[in-house]
C-alpha cells in the first residue's frame, strides 16, 4: 500500500504528532485503532487516513475530534448504522480503501459477513430493515449529488422514524466521508 505524498513514519513521530494520534486513538471505536505510537516498530507503519495528515498534526487533531464527536455513544446512531453509512458511502465515491475497511469493520460491529458484502457491494441487495434502507438510500444520495437533496428527503427519514438529531448524525457521518473519501482518492491511500 502506498500514499503518494510524504507522511511521517510512526518510529520517527514528534511529540506534537504523537499526541495527536494518540488523541484520536481515545476517541475512535476500537475497531479504528492505528498501531499504538509508543509501540510500534520502525518500518511497521501502513498508509491509513489518519497517517495521510502526519505531515500536519493539528489538522489530524481537529479533523479526527471533530469526527469522533459525531460518533459519539451519547449520540442516537448505533456502530452498526455509523459502518452502514461509512461503507455505503465510500462505495458511492469508488474509494475502495475506505469502503473495503468500514465493511471489514461493518462486519466487526454485526458479525454479519454477508451484510457487509452487500453494502460494500451493491446495498440494495443487503437484508436490511426499512428504516436502514432509508438511511442508506439518503446517505447515497447526498454522496452522489448533494443539491438533489430536497425537503421530501428529510421528511422521508422522519416517515421512516428518525428525529432531527438522528437526520443531522446521517447528514453529518455521510459528509465527513465524503471528505475522508476524497483524501484516501487524492493522496493515493493504498492504492497501488
Amino acid at each position: 500500500m502506498t500514499c503518494w505524498i510524504k507522511t511521517i513514519p510512526l518510529a520517527e513521530a514528534d511529540n506534537k504528532l504523537v499526541e495527536a494520534i494518540e488523541e484520536q486513538r481515545r476517541v475512535y471505536p476500537p475497531e479504528y485503532r492505528i498501531p499504538d505510537p509508543k509501540s510500534i516498530a520502525a518500518g511497521a507503519d501502513r498508509p491509513s487516513v489518519v497517517m495521510a495528515h502526519s505531515l500536519m498534526p493539528e489538522v489530524l487533531r481537529q479533523t479526527f475530534s471533530a469526527f469522533a464527536s459525531v460518533l459519539a455513544d451519547d449520540l442516537p446512531l448505533s456502530r452498526r448504522d455509523h459502518e452502514l453509512i461509512a461503507t455505503a458511502a465510500s462505495a458511492t465515491n469508488n474509494c475502495s480503501y475506505c469502503a473495503d475497511s468500514h465493511a471489514d469493520f461493518l462486519q466487526q460491529v454485526t458479525g454479519d459477513d454477508k451484510l457487509a458484502k452487500a453494502i460494500r457491494n451493491n446495498y440494495q441487495t443487503a437484508d436490511l430493515t426499512d428504516k436502514e434502507r432509508i438511511m442508506i438510500e439518503y446517505a447515497v444520495k447526498l454522496t452522489r449529488d448533494s443539491l438533489s437533496i430536497q425537503q421530501t428527503d428529510i421528511e422521508k427519514l422522519r416517515t421512516a422514524g428518525f428525529d432531527d438529531k438522528e437526520i443531522l448524525q446521517i447528514n453529518l457521518i455521510t459528509a465527513w466521508f465524503n471528505y475522508f473519501n476524497r483524501v484516501v482518492n487524492g493522496l493515493g491511500v493504498g492504492r497501488s
